[in-house]
């Protein structure tokens, strides 16, 4: 009766198994008639027989050849098809039998796949108790290439074009290559080689450098004919480009203030900044710091031309600004023409001086104490000029400064006629007199002489 159901296949089984079920579910256990007993032991007897039975192998990944690449972790993986619950599994390679492996989870696993470990690999499988086995074999094809190299220039600089090479060699079971180029997860290009015969297989990428490359990896990635494992070579860009400078500071300012100029720079590599003044020495009390700031407290000394430099290894960038710095009005004083006594009928030229700077906003003269100027007085800015000076523009001038920055200050002059010393009045009778002799006895003898030349 065993030699019944000893049979390749499942659709037996099946059958049987389904009759089995169809007649414990429709018989009670108590009125079983004889024919329905033996066929309930028909039914246990093949339970035993035919449950530890394999009725075939599988080996994962399937195919008769799997491509292995060489220096990737790999397994193989065998099961069976049957009702056995409890198989056994061994591995054996076909050049010898040392290989032989004895595991219950069916793997045959390599950490690091060698080119030495190609070859036919079989699994075989029983069940506990059984001498029946299956087998089932797999022949592993190791391929093999180099980890690839990418070759770049030593500075990318920004809208310069520049060529990038990506080469792989050490070719084994390989026909061709396929290398694709990604910026970041953007593909930039495929190209498809083929190895045959050759010693090494490269690949060249021209490539534009813009600044919003900075930070993202380019990437080569090779795949040996087509198969799914690859290997790849990243480089993270670093895009280099020219300083731009951008000055924050007020150009002018009141002597005093404190003043802050700062200069900044967007460059790549980070450019060193410094400040200079234009054709001068740096005056030493503006104080110049890190990262491109100057302060101080200003003296109109500082006025002048200064100029911000960034420096890095692609170029040098430049920018100026003209301080100024207000101060003033100071030292305020009229200045007269003519410088000592007056005299009536003079031009009386008055200029009203004073340091500051910028120049002043305005100049107001009054006459005190009646605080209105003569009629003919002719005001331009800081100059006030009476043509004929008289008795009546006599007075106290006064010239008030109005500077830009609002400051104000004042000067004064006293204008008035200078009267002659009577010592001087004396001297012009005495000399009157005396002149008067002088031409009396001068004109007597010129008389006498003339007389008697005529009497002769």
């Amino acid at each position: 009766m065993s030699s019944l159901f000893k049979v390749k296949g499942g659709y037996l089984a099946h059958q049987v198994a389904k009759l089995c079920s169809k007649t414990l579910h429709s018989s009670s256990i108590f009125y079983l008639d004889m024919k329905k007993m033996q066929l309930l032991q028909l039914c246990a007897f093949f339970h035993v027989t035919v449950c530890s039975q394999i009725e075939e192998v599988a080996i994962s990944p399937p195919g008769n050849e799997v491509f292995v690449l060489a220096g990737s972790a790999f397994q193989f993986t065998c099961a069976c098809v049957g009702s056995c619950k409890t198989p056994q599994f061994s591995w054996t390679r076909a050049t010898t039998d040392s290989d032989r492996i004895r595991t219950k989870n069916s793997t045959l696993k390599f950490s690091n796949v060698k080119i030495e470990d190609a070859g036919r690999y079989t699994c075989d499988a029983k069940c506990d108790g059984s001498s029946e086995k299956k087998l089932k074999s797999v022949k592993m094809t190791v391929y093999a290439f180099s980890q690839p190299l990418l070759v770049m220039p030593s500075i990318l600089t920004e809208n310069v074009a520049c060529d990038v090479t990506c080469s792989v060699d050490a070719f084994d079971h390989v026909d061709s290559v396929h290398i694709s180029w990604y910026l970041g997860s953007e593909l930039l290009k495929d190209e498809t080689q083929q190895t045959l015969d050759a010693a090494n297989v490269s690949d060249t990428l021209t490539l534009t450098a813009l600044r919003e490359y900075t930070g993202k990896s380019l990437t080569c990635e090779v795949k040996a004919d087509m198969r799914n494992n690859s290997k790849q070579v990243s480089y993270c860009l670093d895009i280099h480009y020219a300083p731009k400078i951008n000055i924050s500071a007020s150009s002018s300012g009141m002597e005093e203030e404190e003043v802050v100029m700062s200069c900044r720079s967007d460059g790549n590599p980070t450019p060193t900044i410094e400040w200079e003044r234009k054709g001068e020495l740096w005056p030493k009390n503006l104080h110049r710091h890190e990262q491109g700031n100057v302060t101080g407290r200003l003296h109109r000394s500082n006025q002048g031309v200064y100029q911000c430099v960034a420096k890095n290894v692609v170029s040098e960038a430049k920018e100026e600004m003209k301080l100024e710095v207000q101060y003033g009005p100071a030292n305020t004083s009229i200045q007269s023409f003519p410088l000592q006594a007056i005299s009536y009928g003079v031009q009386l030229n008055l200029t009203c001086l004073s340091d500051m700077y910028p120049k002043a906003k305005q100049y107001i003269w009054t006459r005190i104490p009646d605080m209105a100027l003569p009629k003919e007085a002719m005001v331009t800015n800081s100059h006030l000029i009476i043509d004929n000076f008289q008795e009546h523009h006599q007075g106290i001038y006064e010239c008030r400064v109005i500077h830009h920055s609002g400051n104000t200050e004042r000067a004064f002059y006293t204008a008035s006629v200078q009267a002659e010393p009577e010592s001087k009045v004396f001297t012009q009778m005495v000399g009157a007199v005396a002149g008067s002799l002088v031409s009396g006895i001068t004109g007597g003898i010129v008389a006498g002489f003339m007389l008697a030349k005529w009497l002769k």
